[in-house]
């Protein structure tokens, strides 16, 4: 997985624009989280199995393991793609916080949505750390 997706275009969303992508934005972030979840299962899974292995010794799981975890981390960009490709910024995979590029008073602003919001806001969802939503 790669850390962080650029702003590919130039376009900014209203609150009422955003609010209206929701149902395919929603789809993308829910099978984003699903998937980031599976990823740090076979992961934890894969650390495991290799924890007790030797050299000459591997654990004949780890490798289907090592496999799995590096498909669903392909799926993982594939989902944040889709979104960049809408100018939409994951900022937290773990819990499904994107973030629009709106603008306000005239200056570059993220536009938050967390899933299970009715919309999104220009503030941070409250107990939610946002990183990497510098959008300059």
């Amino acid at each position: 997985m790669s850390d962080e997706y650029p702003w590919l275009g130039r376009r900014t969303w209203t609150p009422t624009e955003a609010a209206a992508a929701l149902p395919l934005v929603r789809r993308i972030v829910e099978d984003l989280v699903l998937t980031y979840r599976r990823w740090q299962e076979t992961v934890e899974a894969f650390e495991y199995a290799t924890s007790g292995s030797k050299a000459d010794e591997p654990n004949p799981d780890a490798e289907q393991l090592m496999v799995n975890a590096q498909k669903r981390a392909a799926e993982i960009d594939g989902f944040r793609a889709e979104l960049a490709q809408l100018d939409i910024r994951v900022t937290r995979v773990e819990c499904g916080v994107i973030a629009f590029r709106s603008e306000k008073a005239g200056e570059a602003v993220p536009l938050f949505w967390v899933p299970g919001a009715a919309a999104p806001g220009y503030d941070c969802p409250e107990s939610v750390t946002v990183k990497g939503t510098s959008i300059s």
